[in-house]
């Protein structure tokens, strides 16, 4: 090592701090040990260029785990001279390679110093000051340097850590202070209100003939509820025909009776109460069944009548049909389930796809991470969505039997990277019905029998409870529903095949009917406000978790214009002809019309064993070429023309224009 002839003199110390490095430089001087310490340290000397003060060395850094194999590593140094500016200021961005697990020492004209921690670099400056501030000894010079190398032995670099890319920022749940607390309401019905009617509902009874006790009322969030024990030989039925006569003599706008009550020997008249105590979500979502629950879909629902907070999990309903008319609570109650989830489950373990065709509903969850493509607006997109969660399923269960496992809970226990579940949430059904019936209701199908065990689920909603929306084959495949207020009894027994949601309150009052239950129970949902929404929406938005929609669903749902064209040129193995030629299948399609008298996609569909676009670009060909009628709803489409005239103006053409 090569040593460098200098006049004595004093020499101050060189002692800075870098306090984004949490480190200080110290180097031996000529004659004592002077303190470092800095209030506001300036960049070293060589930082800007310059040399060691009183020296024409450069500062080199050299790696080791003593100041003895440091110093033997001189051969091997560097001689960038820029980089070892760098390093010997702090920056090791350059060295890292070299540096990994090992101190750094300084090669000066002084010595080979270390780099070390800030306040035991001090602390072993500050224990050899002289307390005249006298230069010490040469002796214990050396003691003290000797310590200071010592204790910079005992620290541990963190060097390699700086160097490293900044990992993903975690998912932090929204805090409970984003949702408004719960309000009580204080106009009730008194004790003498509540014994007053008691007294009411026994003589109309008595009125009709029918003996029968009043023995408990309970008070719920929108409803009371006046359990009826009737006499030996009273028929239940007799109670319930007079539904609404006790409505009229209560003065109040309806009454349900529940015969009989769930575990009880006694009926239950429900009476609306004079005021309803909304369930606030923040209280749903704080509750111990929620919360204690592992599931990553368990999410609360609202209240029964005796307060009992009710949660569903959509991993075992397997998917659920909401239903109610507008105003009923049926768009609230899927905010809540969305938020429900947004409080329980990471980006990486729940993934939503949201189906808006009223287009203002679901569009404020965009942008969050949980979404595998932004909200779905476009009724004829919202199929496509369906077909490509029935190619995921079918994919997944690929996976599952190549690892030999039965489920979703399974794979995830044994696979390094977990599969996350997928709920798809549809708000207004029936504009899909209507649109593209066919596809719609076959995917629909096909996710309700299968998708259960592989964490695909489903939420449907519709405000139109019609037997052409629900129909008898998606009901049968979804056996948990909820019912909110309706306008008629069919319309409830379309839902529940059973009445009861026409005698509903409307404004989060439902019936929930889960699957295993024997009958629905009545429950009055949790209230989340809009701004409550947004709040919860906007704190996710801002944590700076990328947003990675899924480019497979993407592309399939919202295809880019090179990736429509491309689709509009190409065949797509026999299932879309190029549109600029007439379609091989249009004369056979027009044959098979003509003999069935009406025309439909899915006819042709069936028949050809093409896909839903191709037969619907044929029926479409038909009408403009004034064959069939236009659309009327799920309906098939009229034949507008007799078979002669078919047949001598298109089927015959080309034989009729040879003859001329």
């Amino acid at each position: 090592m090569a040593n460098h002839d200098k006049p004595e003199k004093e020499k101050p110390s060189l002692v800075q701090t870098y306090p984004e490095k949490q480190e200080t430089v110290v180097l031996r001087p000529a004659s004592g040990i002077i303190s470092g310490h800095v209030e506001k340290p300036e960049p070293a000397p060589w930082e800007k260029g310059a040399m060691l003060p009183d020296s024409g060395q450069i500062p080199i850094i050299h790696y080791g785990e003593t100041a003895e194999e440091a110093e033997a590593s001189d051969a091997n140094s560097t001689t960038d001279v820029a980089g070892e500016r760098k390093a010997a200021a702090g920056d090791i961005s350059e060295t890292t390679k070299k540096s990994e697990g090992k101190p750094r020492f300084i090669l000066t004209e002084h010595g080979m110093m270390a780099v070390t921690d800030t306040d035991k670099s001090r602390a072993a400056v500050n224990a050899n000051e002289t307390d005249a501030g006298e230069p010490a000894d040469s002796t214990d010079r050396e003691k003290a340097i000797a310590s200071a190398g010592r204790s910079v032995m005992n620290v541990k670099e963190n060097e390699t850590k700086e160097t490293e890319e900044p990992s993903k920022p975690e998912y932090r749940f929204p805090p409970l202070e984003l949702l408004n607390p719960a309000e009580k309401t204080e106009q009730r019905r008194s004790d003498a209100d509540v014994r007053k009617q008691c007294l009411t509902l026994e003589k109309t009874l008595a009125d009709f003939r029918v003996n029968a006790k009043v023995t408990g009322v309970t008070r719920g969030p929108s409803v009371t509820r006046y359990e009826l024990e009737p006499a030996p030989g009273v028929k239940v039925s007799s109670v319930v025909n007079l539904a609404d006569d006790i409505a009229l003599r209560l003065a109040a706008p309806g009454v349900r009776v529940e015969a009989p009550i769930p575990g009880k020997a006694a009926i239950g008249i429900e009476a609306p109460n004079i005021t309803n105590d909304m369930v606030s979500f923040r209280e749903i979502v704080d509750c111990k069944a929620v919360r204690d629950n592992p599931s990553k879909l368990c999410v609360g629902l609202g209240k029964d009548i005796e307060g009992k907070v009710i949660t569903i999990d959509l991993a075992k309903m397997p998917h659920l049909l909401i239903a109610g008319t507008t105003g009923s609570g049926k768009s609230v109650c899927v905010n809540t389930l969305l938020a429900g989830i947004m409080y329980k489950a990471r980006p990486d373990e729940v993934k939503l796809i949201l189906v808006d065709p009223k287009v203002v509903e679901l569009t404020n969850y965009n942008g969050i991470p949980h979404l595998l493509v932004p909200v779905v607006t476009d009724a004829k997109k919202a199929a496509s969505a369906l077909h490509w969660a029935v190619a995921e399923m079918e994919r997944r269960y690929k996976s599952f039997a190549d690892t030999r496992v039965r489920d979703i809970k399974a794979y995830n226990a044994q696979a390094e990277e977990k599969m996350p579940y997928i709920v798809i949430v549809i708000d207004e059904m029936s504009d899909l019905m209507m649109v593209a019936k066919a596809d719609v209701e076959d995917a629909i199908l096909r996710l309700a029998q299968k998708a259960r065990a592989c964490g695909i689920h489903m939420v449907l909603a519709t405000q139109r409870p019609s037997v052409d929306v629900i129909t008898g084959i998606v009901k049968a495949n979804i056996p948990s529903r909820i019912a909110f207020a309706v306008s008629s009894l069919t319309d409830s027994r379309t839902i529940l095949d059973m009445g009861g949601a026409e005698k509903l309150l409307g404004k989060g009052d439902m019936l929930f009917y889960p699957i295993g239950a024997n009958k629905p129970s009545r429950v009055q949902g949790a209230f989340v406000s809009d701004e409550e929404l947004n709040r919860v929406t906007d704190f996710i938005k801002k944590q700076a978790i990328p947003v990675e929609y899924s480019d497979e669903v993407t592309n399939v749902v919202l295809p880019s214009d090179s990736q429509k064209d491309a689709k509009n040129a190409s065949s797509g193995g026999g299932d879309a002809p190029e549109e600029d030629s007439q379609d091989e299948l249009l004369d056979d399609a027009i044959r098979l019309v003509l003999d069935l008298g009406q025309a439909s996609a899915s006819m042709l569909q069936r028949r050809f064993r093409i896909g839903y676009n191709r037969a619907a670009r044929l029926v479409e060909t038909m009408e403009e070429l004034g064959i069939v009628g236009p659309a009327t709803g799920s309906k098939p489409r009229e034949l507008l023309l007799s078979r002669e005239e078919v047949e001598y103006r298109f089927l015959k053409k080309d034989n009729f224009s040879d003859t001329q």
